[in-house]
């Protein structure tokens, strides 16, 4: 039962890195994303820090429930961190070509001016 935590880490670790290299997740999130994997793969390899945990939520089979629940809810927050930055570009896309369209009209209003 190891195995299981310890292998949903790596996958976790692994889909960071490629959604940072696709540039789906921007780098100011990607430091989060590989703590928490890191922190997940900690938890996965070593029983002394996951008993720990589990015995703090107060759970008796807490491998189970820990790495399920713990890997559900970093599912849903890595899709709406994917989700902003997505958003977070195209807003930075759309503002740079306001910005191109307002320099445009600017100089065909001083062209006009001149005639």
């Amino acid at each position: 039962m190891r195995v299981v935590p310890l292998l949903l880490s790596i996958v976790l670790l692994v889909a960071v890195l490629d959604l940072v290299r696709r540039r789906h997740l921007r780098e100011e999130f990607s430091w989060l994303w590989v703590a928490g994997a890191g922190a997940a793969l900690v938890l996965g390899a070593f029983a002394g820090p996951r008993e720990a945990f589990a015995k703090a939520l107060g759970v008796d089979e807490g491998l189970a429930v820990v790495t399920l629940g713990v890997f559900f809810l970093v599912c849903v927050a890595l899709d709406i961190s994917t989700k902003v930055s997505r958003l977070a570009n195209h807003q930075k896309n759309l503002a740079q070509s306001v910005g191109r369209l307002e320099k445009r009209l600017a100089d065909l209003e001083e062209e006009a001016g001149d005639d």
